[in-house]
């Protein structure tokens, strides 16, 4: 075989073996993007299923809550729009107006554990006022002691538990209020439980929003991830112009279809110059015949001549 066939096989041999190699590449790249597509999808399902069952334990320890009535203990009534007193919204605690010292609600005097003697904050239990003649618990309150904080006429109430935000927005004293100083021994274990569940599911619901943000956070890395392989396939047109890697501004799919297209330019000019061998070959062996020809004609000629002149 000639060097020119020869360099023509040699770059046909190259260019499937590149072919081969892009197409494994492309293969496997998209592999990788379905397998991480596919766990963030499960891992944000589970995510979400359960938030979804957090959510609803908080309504039902909620619905609990809220089905707890208590009769007993002394009471203090703000209706709606009334002049008497007042409960409003600092933050997470209540400033009453028109409750204090002089309505009975008072710090008792106790001995703690070590004999010394103190002022317990007395502790009040807030109901909001429904308008159809119910009432919603809020939640168990201690009154502050402090010289602004407990006076004749004005309280500031801190609940006793961990109060989110959404709980705060949930509270509504448009329709009155009722505040008892205790409530029975049973129904205080089952608001103690309901606290406890309460508390529970924020954690949970807590958890689960954490896993929510890092289920994000890995869904946002695999669309990135996605996105690169996008344009590792399909090309990015803001990608540096690299003759030696064409397939980082192309992508691996039109950087294929050139390369096949190279290919197919060099196998049909190999098929070319094959053609172009065969006929001068052909013409060569030709031009030998004849000359062999013309040479045994000739010898013929001079054995006559030869002959004659003897």
């Amino acid at each position: 075989m000639s060097k020119l066939g020869l360099t023509c096989l040699i770059l046909v041999l190259l260019g499937l073996a590149a072919e081969s190699y892009i197409a494994a590449k492309l293969g496997m790249r998209r592999g990788e993007v379905e397998d991480q597509l596919r766990k963030a999808i499960a891992d944000s399902g589970k995510a979400i299923e359960a938030n979804t069952k957090a959510r609803t334990e908080l309504g039902e320890a909620h619905q609990l809550l809220v089905s707890t009535k208590i009769g007993w203990g002394r009471e203090w009534n703000f209706p709606a729009g009334g002049n008497v007193g007042s409960v409003q919204l600092v933050g997470a605690k209540l400033a009453v107006t028109g409750l204090g010292t002089s309505n009975g609600l008072e710090a008792q005097l106790i001995k703690d554990p070590s004999g010394q003697e103190r002022y317990a904050a007395p502790v009040v239990h807030v109901f909001a006022l429904n308008g159809q003649g119910g009432s919603v618990y809020v939640g168990e309150f201690v009154a502050g002691i402090g010289p602004n904080e407990l006076t004749e006429q004005n309280a500031t109430l801190t609940p006793t538990w961990n109060v989110s935000a959404q709980e705060v927005a949930s509270w509504n004293f448009g329709a009155g209020v009722r505040l008892r100083s205790q409530i029975p021994a049973g129904a205080r274990a089952s608001v103690e439980n309901a606290h406890q569940t309460i508390t529970r599911t924020f954690e949970q619901l807590t958890q689960t929003g954490l896993r929510i943000e890092e289920q994000k956070v890995l869904n946002d890395k695999a669309n990135l991830a996605l996105v690169g392989r996008k344009n590792e396939l399909l090309g990015d047109p803001s990608a540096a112009d690299i003759a030696d890697h064409p397939e980082y501004k192309l992508g691996l799919v039109q950087a294929l279809e050139n390369i096949e297209e190279k290919r197919n330019s060099v196998q049909v000019a190999v098929d070319e110059l094959r053609r172009l061998i065969k006929a001068a070959t052909e013409f060569r062996q030709q031009q030998m015949d004849s000359l062999k020809q013309v040479v045994s004609h000739m010898r013929q000629s001079g054995t006559k001549l030869s002959k004659l002149s003897k």
